[in-house]
């Protein structure tokens, strides 16, 4: 077997509001096990709580956050964003990669 390349990743996700702290928990634990079948781990996470949103998404004003930061090959996040997309009580997520901090600094000191 190879060993593939980890790419870390900041994944944010808003869940609807209507759901008690065994429903998000629920949500939280079907995404971390997305990012587990797809050979990444969740690295830390953190739960922003309810807050409204800057602007209504599907008639909702407000929602709960949750971000992640994983660590996971990079062809794994198709299927994770699809878990996602299909999940009905996922209002609205994103997931970007973090860039690697050996490339900024040398990034940074080729400027000179």
């Amino acid at each position: 077997m190879s060993e593939q390349a980890m790419n870390s990743y900041e994944l944010i996700y808003i869940i609807q509001p209507k759901l008690d702290e065994d429903g998000i928990n629920s949500v939280n634990e079907r995404v971390t096990q997305a990012i587990a079948g797809q050979e990444g781990q969740v690295v830390s996470t953190e739960k922003w709580g309810q807050r409204k949103l800057a602007y209504p998404i599907q008639n909702h004003f407000m929602g709960n956050y949750i971000l992640h930061n994983v660590e996971m090959p990079p062809n794994g996040v198709t299927e994770v964003e699809r878990v996602m997309r299909l999940h009905e009580d996922i209002i609205r997520f994103l997931m970007i990669r973090k860039e690697d901090e050996v490339q900024t600094e040398t990034e940074e000191g080729g400027e000179e």
